[in-house]
């Protein structure tokens, strides 16, 4: 009889409980209770690490790996289709699914699965095509048809979503510079928003996921969804001036010029010496037919930095107005 090897066990135990998040931690030590046969011990590891690991699609798909080898379908299915959906370019994670649903029972979801393995490419695809083409005739044999499931994400906004999901701050750099994003630049932010939504899901009290979040449905159009998502990282951080400007500039854009004098004055507020918040204010306030209020915000600019262009630009446009009313009159 093999000795169990106590030492290798609190090894591991002891980088599980170094960093808990860690996935990897969580996967090593069950695997190795799994093949010392202590599958009990081993799901509690992998169930205990899906509370506590950021990323969590290694922990599914062995857990579902070992809950089907002891017979228990229902609920390792669940575990490997959980994984695969977390990672759907991840070939070994879809095909370990069709095995299973293929053991199940479940020929049309698993001829399904298959074919999503095999359309990924690759050596491990072609050797896994006549499988699928068995699949596919067994189908045909008994006249029914393979489950259709909703398109998956191509790889290039799997490996968007999966390097946002790791760091969140990466979204903003894929914003373009300039002009409207295209088609290829618009499913790489609709996959950044997939992965911020998520993140939020996880840590709704970090503002700066909101912010990333504005930040890329702005870009997408989303406008409602953008100024829903700024507004939350205010209230998560209301000295986030950088959200504040961005408020400013969604209620610009959807006309609604009070909620952006607000966001603006709070921002001077946040950041007085800053002469181009100051600039910003005054625009507002020109635009609303305040001549007044608006040129004393671009003398406080002026004041700050009295080589402001932009200040010293709507105060003359301010005179150039007022000239001109005067001589009408």
């Amino acid at each position: 009889m093999r000795r169990h090897d106590y030492d290798k066990e609190a090894e591991l135990r002891a980088h599980v409980g170094a960093d808990p998040t860690r996935p990897h931690a969580h996967t090593e030590l069950a695997a190795w209770l799994s093949r010392a046969g202590r599958l009990a011990q081993a799901r509690e590891v992998l169930q205990a690490g899906l509370g506590a690991a950021g990323r969590t699609a290694r922990l599914h798909h062995l857990l579902g790996l070992i809950l089907c080898g002891a017979g228990d379908y229902n609920s390792g299915l669940r575990h490997l289709a959980r994984a695969a959906e977390k990672e759907p370019t991840r070939f070994v994670f879809l095909r370990d699914l069709a095995l299973a649903q293929g053991a199940a029972g479940q020929t049309a979801s698993s001829v399904e699965s298959l074919r999503q393995a095999v359309s990924l490419g690759g050596e491990d695809a072609l050797r896994l095509g006549w499988l699928l083409r068995v699949g596919e005739r067994v189908l045909a044999d008994l006249g029914t048809r393979a489950e259709r499931r909703p398109p998956q994400p191509s790889r290039r906004a799997a490996v968007v979503e999966r390097i946002v999901s790791r760091n969140p701050e990466t979204a903003e750099a894929l914003i373009p510079r300039k002009g409207a994003p295209g088609s290829k630049e618009r499913e790489t932010l609709r996959a950044a928003r997939r992965a911020l939504v998520r993140l939020a899901g996880q840590s709704p009290s970090h503002a700066d996921l909101y912010f990333g979040l504005s930040l890329v449905a702005e870009q997408l159009g989303e406008i409602d969804r953008a100024v829903e998502a700024a507004e939350k990282a205010l209230a998560l951080n209301p000295h986030y001036v950088e959200a504040c400007l961005l408020a400013v500039r969604l209620y610009e854009r959807s006309g609604k010029p009070n909620r952006a004098e607000q966001r603006c004055r709070q921002a001077t507020r946040l950041r007085p010496r800053w002469a181009d918040v100051h600039v910003r204010l005054g625009r507002i306030l020109h635009e609303q037919g305040r001549g007044h209020e608006a040129a004393q915000a671009y003398h406080q600019a002026l004041r700050i930095d009295g080589d402001c262009h932009e200040a010293r630009q709507g105060v003359a446009t301010l005179e150039t107005a007022l000239a001109e009313e005067g001589g009408g009159a």
